[in-house]
Order: structure tokens, then C-alpha cells, then sequence
């Protein structure tokens, strides 16, 4: 990582939080890509692959134009083989050539709720669909140590039923989640890929040991 928080080994799970940015083609925009399921909050889905030209997906991780996150092939490979991660958990990203160049993070296991482990509450819902938006006081939804890293907590119930490869049950403004990842992931990709970045989550329990403003 570029910043090591100090109390690092305590954490027990990791929000993705990749710093290398993959561009798509000019000509694109989200219309190409999703489509609204809901007129009234306006909540979309995604029905369609990415399309990334080969140039901007050379990274092993990267953060998309979309705000989603993104592997190499290499890498979504490995953490087949090695995880407890499955091909379900990632979406093809093609060129405009239907060259397979990379694979967009797409998991499937839903955490277990941590709203009130970390304070947020309900700030809107949908009447129409009943969608669900969380937040909280605080910017961005996060606690923050005396270096200003940001940082949340986890429950144990949510920790023992974690998958490698995880997406938070709270959907933030415009209907984003978290992704979450397991210690033992985070260890392998750190020590693969030391400047790769993550924001720790901290069991509740341990709260006394992390300073917060």
C-alpha cells in the first residue's frame, strides 16, 4: 500500500479501494451499458460488457471510468484458482474488436448487514421500487484516524460469513456498494502488488484501539 495504517494487523477484512485509473473508448457513455429499472429513484442495471480499449487495461488492478473495479485476465485467474472466488464473480471486458482484455469485479456473495456497526441509517428509499440508500453524518460514510485514513467496521457474524470476494448489503448515494475482501486476499494482493490500496475494516470489538475524531 502507499500508506500503511498503524494498527493494519488488526484489521480484518478490506474495502476495495484501487488507485490506477482504466479509461473507455470517447465515444461511450452508461446508456450503452445499463438501463433504468426504476423511473421513479432512476436505479440502473448492467446488461451489456464493458467495452475497454487494450492500451488502458494494463494494469493487474485498476479503478474503470464506471467507478467499478477491475482485475487483469491473469490475476481473475489466479484468484480462481487459489480463492474462494468464483468465474461468477467477474464480467468479461472486451475492446471494440471483441478482444478479450480484462475482467470487470462483479461479486456475488453479500455480506452480512454492518449499518449499525458503523452508524449509517436509512437516507432514502424508493416508493416505487423500495430500493434502500444508507449513509451517515460523516463524509464519505467513514471513520477517520488522526492521519485521516478512513476506515469502518465489521461484525463478527458478517466476518464468519465472508467469502474471499464480497459486496457490502448497503447500497450508498446512487445505489453503489462497497466491495469487500478477506484478509487472506488482501495479504496475497499486497504482497503482490504492494501499491495497490484498501480501506481496513476493524471488528466493533476493537474499536477502543483505533483512534477516530
Amino acid at each position: 500500500m502507499d500508506r500503511l495504517y498503524d494498527n493494519i494487523d488488526e484489521a480484518k477484512a478490506f474495502v476495495l479501494s484501487f488507485t490506477n485509473f482504466a479509461y473507455d473508448y470517447d465515444d461511450q457513455n452508461l446508456d450503452d451499458f445499463y438501463v433504468i429499472t426504476c423511473e421513479k429513484c432512476r436505479k440502473r442495471h448492467q446488461y451489456r460488457d464493458y467495452l475497454y480499449p487494450k492500451s488502458s487495461c494494463k494494469k493487474p488492478t485498476a479503478i474503470l471510468s464506471t467507478y467499478d473495479f477491475g482485475v487483469s485476465c491473469e490475476l481473475r485467474d489466479e484468484l480462481i484458482e487459489k480463492f474462494d472466488v468464483t468465474e461468477d464473480d467477474f464480467r468479461p471486458i472486451y475492446t471494440k474488436k471483441g478482444e478479450l482484455v480484462y475482467y470487470q469485479i462483479t461479486p456475488q456473495n453479500v455480506m452480512e448487514p454492518i449499518y449499525k456497526e458503523n452508524d449509517w441509517y436509512v437516507t432514502s428509499v424508493c416508493p416505487q421500487c423500495g430500493a434502500i440508500q444508507y449513509g451517515s453524518d460523516r463524509i464519505g460514510d467513514w471513520y477517520y484516524n488522526e492521519k485521516r485514513e478512513p476506515f469502518a467496521f465489521i461484525s463478527q457474524n458478517a466476518l464468519d460469513n465472508m467469502h474471499d470476494l464480497n459486496i457490502s448489503y448497503e447500497r450508498f448515494l446512487r445505489y453503489s456498494a462497497n466491495y469487500v475482501i478477506s484478509r487472506r486476499l488482501y495479504d496475497f494482493l499486497t504482497e503482490r502488488y504492494p501499491r495497490t490500496h484498501y480501506f481496513p475494516l476493524f471488528l466493533k470489538e476493537a474499536e477502543d484501539s483505533t483512534e477516530n475524531e
